[in-house]
């Protein structure tokens, strides 16, 4: 299979998404730093006698750091940069299900492509039929019945073909979209002769599913909602800063930006402390416990779901194998049964409804027949998905 999923517009906005949280990790690790600045600023000033207006100015640069004594900086930005792996998970499960859903449309499409060649062959036998049948009935030795009948069971075959043919261009629409190309823009190079998903070997590791992108992006998010508990906890402390600036000050607006006034400088120590806030504080805290209970639940449950899910896509695996096998030797009996019927038609000792019947039966059975591979295709990707892209140990 040659497709690729890069530039369809699922994963665009995953990576997108992607970039969002790394910025705003970035955002959170930069509040650990000093922040300088510079800064322009005025304030009244006494008037002298004769002046209408008098101002003072500063022109200088400002720093302050707020030291991260408890924690709450640190534990943001680590809170910050666990949401960043989450998307980066949620981003490798987008494109691990583009992957399955690319893979199923594919091979859908093949099988539709695989149906309509054996409902076009059944047809040219049956038209093959109708041309001996009307022969037969021009010589007197079948009725106009028995070739109504066969132009009957013609015309539903080929009914068959327009439905088959829109469902192959709806499953070509909708892989195109996850490709980001343009529906109907181009042929999209499916063959009928596709090759199946690799075999799945005996004892498959129970340590794969660690590798699944929503059970590290549930890890994740577990980690940002501890850490959002010590931030919360750390509100409760006091803040601590130091503070800096030097810079000029003066009564002319040019001075003070030349650096012609007075020279001016401090430093020095902050801190504040929440007295009263209505309890907001034990609130925000009380949220913030709740919020990783509910991410412990949330991992748990996503470890569960996903046993669940590995565990019936390997009993879907074995089924569809199963039911594959009988539709195959189903398939080959009922070829072999209408090659007799028309043997036995043709020398005059059967009727034509079971030579009609026996039609049908190659119809029936090969349709089935391409459905059960579909199926045990399908069943191999899923597992796949499951196990977080593939049943290997390298990553």
């Amino acid at each position: 299979m040659l497709f690729r999923s890069e530039h369809g517009p699922d994963n665009l906005l995953a990576m997108a998404q992607v970039k969002e949280y790394a910025a705003i990790a970035r955002v959170a690790r930069g509040a650990q730093f000093p922040n300088l600045q510079y800064a322009l600023t005025t304030s009244p000033a006494p008037r002298e006698p004769g002046q209408d207006l008098a101002s003072n100015y500063y022109s200088g640069i400002g720093a302050i750091w707020e030291i991260d004594l408890w924690g709450r900086y640190a534990r943001s930005a680590e809170a910050s940069r666990a949401d960043w792996m989450a998307s980066v998970e949620n981003a490798h499960g987008v494109a691990a299900s583009l992957v399955g859903a690319v893979s199923n449309l594919y091979y859908t499409i093949a099988a539709l492509h695989r149906t309509e060649e054996v409902v076009r062959a059944v047809a040219d036998n049956q038209r093959e039929g109708l041309k001996i049948i009307q022969r037969q009935s021009r010589a007197g030795v079948l009725s106009a019945a028995e070739e109504r009948q066969q132009e009957s069971a013609l015309a539903a075959t080929e009914a068959l073909l327009p439905t088959i043919s829109q469902k192959s261009h709806n499953a070509e629409h909708q892989l195109a979209l996850l490709l980001g190309r343009v529906p109907g823009s181009g042929p999209l190079g499916v063959s009928t002769d596709s090759a199946s998903p690799a075999e799945i070997p005996s004892g498959i590791p129970a340590d794969l599913l660690l590798r699944r992108p929503d059970i590290r992006s549930a890890e994740a998010a577990l980690r940002a909602a501890h850490a959002r508990v010590e931030v919360a906890r750390s509100l409760f402390f006091p803040d601590i800063s130091l503070t800096g600036a030097f810079g000029s000050t003066s009564s002319s607006l040019s001075d003070a930006l030349h650096g012609r006034a007075n020279k001016v400088a401090s430093i020095g120590p902050q801190a504040s402390l929440a007295i009263f806030s209505g309890g907001a504080l034990r609130a925000n805290r009380d949220a913030a416990l709740a919020r990783s209970e509910q991410a412990v639940i949330s991992y748990h449950r996503t470890i569960n779901a996903a046993l669940a899910e590995v565990a019936n896509d390997i009993d879907a695996i074995r089924t569809s194998t199963e039911l594959r096998e009988i539709q195959r030797r189903r398939s080959e009996v009922a070829i072999e049964a209408r090659r007799l019927a028309e043997l036995r038609f043709r020398s005059g000792t059967t009727s034509f409804i079971e030579l009609l019947d026996a039609q049908r039966q190659v119809l029936a059975s090969q349709s089935d027949l391409i459905q059960a591979e579909l199926s045990e295709r399908q069943a191999r990707i899923d597992l796949y998905l499951a196990l977080g892209g593939g049943w290997k140990d390298s990553q």
